[in-house]
């Protein structure tokens, strides 16, 4: 219909246009315009004879524009107060236009299960939008539709978020049905059994995955079976299976509470108005915050080892490579961002430079720092063509070691920060956007300033603190390099490499045509 729309109007306009030129026509103006061949000046003929000659600017389109210095950013504003029942909320007024963004934190997340329990805390999340005591699946669907609003619940590994976006004319019923689904989520047996069903169907799909393969391998060698952070995020065959009601509803209770909860509403809204309405919909919400249990961070491995999880017959190969390294309160964040941006964190940056384009062994490879509540891991990527995959790796360990050991050219700095600080901005356009800041500042235990200096600091990052990040966090030592693919290819080149221990790990059997 949209498209329908369009249409008739550009006709429209077409007609306006040809009926113009037949009037102009019609006078016989006589204008004529034209450009020299040296394209400096242009010539026009009046309708009189006359010819005007204006100096147009020279270009010389070789030379790029000069870029101009990144714009600073800061937090709007932060209204924040706490309901009756231990709820911290936190409004950010922005009225531009008349949209809200609405997001439930819970702190936890799958940080706090067991290795028996892996998989719970995104189940849980899912089965949010399964219907509420006073609604069916498919009526709050329906409500949420009516509202023009969008719904979704998601399980992270160190937090649980309820999210909505919806018009600020709609927000008094878009409330209603933010706290229907947090406090009263029916959790029904049948539409558990369902999405337990469809989350063993992708766990065993992901046998066959070399990336997920990959991935797994690497979180566990990293952070071993006990820490929450070596556990998949959808669980494993027998952690899954044992899911029932009484495990749903019991990490609900423990992790759902207003004491380690947040709400962070930002757009066009009323901060006043907007207390006294919350007040209403949560009184009955009760709960103290959850123990988060501690866990030791992992000790780096004494010698880069290299693990490989067999997938026969792939054509290629999955390297990850890496080592424990930063939380969130990391305060060299900003010097790692750039020389990360150097590394890998770029299209431009020298892994993607050296093995797509100049090798021509990947489309695509890059590497990134993974900032959680606890250390989260340094990972450099890569899918592979799998007779390269030994060259391949020569060449992580090659990128990894040059920024420990040599100056980054002042241009290619300067790149990377201006690449950095120049995509601050587009973090702080929505208030989709503006919610996220917020949840972060608050989660992860931010100065409510930390977004003031970021360009200014980022601008300052030289080639010294680089190389002196580098070798602190990008030690070969520490590292430890896990490899999907198909084993009989790949195991004699990577020992060949004598970069040191090649470990087979022992990865899940394919999955069988029945299972599929």
């Amino acid at each position: 219909m949209m498209a329908g729309t369009t249409m008739g109007r550009a006709g429209a306009l077409g007609t306006i246009l040809a009926g113009s030129a037949v009037l102009l026509g019609g006078c016989s103006l006589g204008m004529s315009s034209g450009t020299s061949d040296d394209g400096t000046r242009s010539v026009t003929v009046g309708p009189t004879g006359e010819v005007e000659t204006r100096a147009e600017p020279r270009f010389d389109r070789s030379i790029p524009p000069e870029v101009g210095r990144p714009r600073s950013v800061s937090l709007p504003d932060v209204d924040e107060f706490t309901l009756e029942n231990g709820l911290t909320v936190a409004v950010v007024e922005k009225d531009d236009l008349p949209v809200v963004s609405l997001r439930l934190q819970f702190r936890g997340g799958a940080r706090v299960l067991t290795p028996g329990q892996a998989g719970l805390s995104t189940l849980v999340a899912e089965m949010l939008s399964e219907g509420t005591a006073d609604r069916s699946a498919n009526e709050f669907a329906e409500a949420v539709e009516a509202l023009g609003a969008s719904f979704g619940s998601t399980g992270g590994i160190d937090v649980n978020t309820i999210r909505m976006d919806l018009l600020a004319s709609q927000l008094g019923d878009g409330l209603g049905l933010l706290a229907e689904a947090t406090l009263r989520p029916a959790f029904p047996e049948e539409a558990l059994e369902r999405v337990k069903a469809e989350r063993l169907a992708r766990i065993l799909q992901s046998r066959d995955d070399p990336s997920t393969l990959a991935n797994e391998a690497f979180a566990k060698v990293l952070y071993g079976e006990e820490h929450p952070y070596g556990q998949p995020l959808l669980g494993t065959e027998e952690t899954v299976s044992a899911i029932d009601r009484d495990a749903v509803m019991g990490y609900y209770r423990a992790r759902y509470e207003p004491g380690s909860a947040l709400l962070v509403v930002a757009g066009d809204v009323d901060s006043y108005e907007l207390r006294g309405r919350l007040e209403e919909l949560f009184e009955t919400w009760e709960g103290m915050a959850g123990i988060t249990p501690a866990f030791e961070i992992p000790e780096a491995t004494p010698e880069t080892t290299i693990y490989i999880v067999d997938k026969p017959g792939a054509a290629q190969s999955e390297i990850r490579m890496g080592r424990v390294a930063i939380d969130y309160a990391e305060p060299d964040f900003l010097t790692l961002n750039v020389m990360n941006t150097v590394l890998g964190g770029s299209f431009t940056s020298r892994l993607n430079t050296r093995i797509r384009e100049e090798k021509g062994y990947s489309y695509g490879a890059g590497s990134s720092f993974q900032r959680r509540q606890l250390p989260g891991p340094f990972l450099a990527r890569s899918a592979v063509y799998t007779p390269v995959t030994d060259s391949s790796v020569v060449e992580f360990v090659r990128e990894l070691g040059r920024l420990g050991t040599e100056d980054v050219p002042e241009g290619e700095l300067d790149q990377a920060r201006n690449y950095v600080a120049f995509r601050l901005p587009q973090r702080f356009q929505t208030a989709s956007d503006l919610a996220a800041r917020v949840g972060e500042i608050y989660l992860y235990d931010l100065s409510p300033d930390y977004y003031d200096d970021f360009v200014d600091e980022t601008l300052a990052v030289d080639a010294d603190a680089v190389r002196d990040a580098a070798r602190r966090w990008l030690d070969l030592s520490r590292m430890v390099i896990v490899v999907a693919g198909d084993r009989e290819l790949i195991e004699d080149p990577l020992r060949a490499l004598g970069i040191g221990p090649v470990i087979v790990l022992e990865g899940p059997a394919p999955a069988s045509e029945e299972d599929r």
